[in-house]
């Protein structure tokens, strides 16, 4: 892994997502024919979308020009890459439930605007349905949220209806955020 960045997809089962994905990832820094290029993306060989029309179509061609990497033990992987020293953030409204770090502590959800540089850093986006998966969670370091998704914000808020954001949208505002708004 030889960005600073990597975007790590936990069963993006829908084609568009994907592609959407993959568009911004590509467009905010993912260029495999760019020297020292920022941001790899990773997909779980199973219950994930496989590369297809849909998915090109929805990544207005950067399937075709980006490196896609898969793995068939996503937490295996996410934790061979703790102990090289990577950050493992989880796209999360809140901390899953009795996730604790490797101390015993408790894991902090950090709000997006509040992280600051630091060692290379793997984005991991769970599922449209379901978020991250419990072995995957259990693997990450910390949490991030997009400020402003706390539950007490959306019920008394102006977002009432919508509890959550799509999940290439998500991705989208993260990696702007890690790679452009850096403290």
């Amino acid at each position: 892994m030889k960005c600073p960045f990597e975007q790590q997809l936990d069963e993006v089962v829908d084609p568009q997502n994907f592609g959407a994905l993959l568009r911004s990832a590509y467009f905010l820094g993912g260029s495999s024919s760019e020297i020292g290029a920022r941001i790899g993306v990773l997909v779980c060989e199973k219950n994930s979308a496989p590369p297809s029309p849909v998915v090109s179509a929805a990544s207005a061609g950067a399937l075709e020009i980006s490196e896609i990497y898969s793995t068939s033990n996503l937490p295996r992987l996410l934790n061979g890459a703790k102990e090289d020293g990577w950050r493992i953030l989880g796209a999360a409204a809140s901390v899953p439930n009795g996730m604790r770090n490797d101390d015993g502590g408790p894991v902090e959800c950090m709000d997006l605007s509040d992280v600051e540089t630091g060692p290379p850093t793997l984005l991991v986006l769970g599922s449209e349905g379901s978020g991250l998966r419990t072995l995957v969670a259990r693997a990450c370091t910390g949490f991030v949220k997009i400020p402003g998704s706390d539950a007490a914000q959306i019920e008394g808020g102006g977002n009432a209806g919508v509890d959550s954001l799509n999940v290439s949208v998500t991705g989208g505002i993260m990696l702007w955020h890690l790679l452009h708004d850096r403290k």
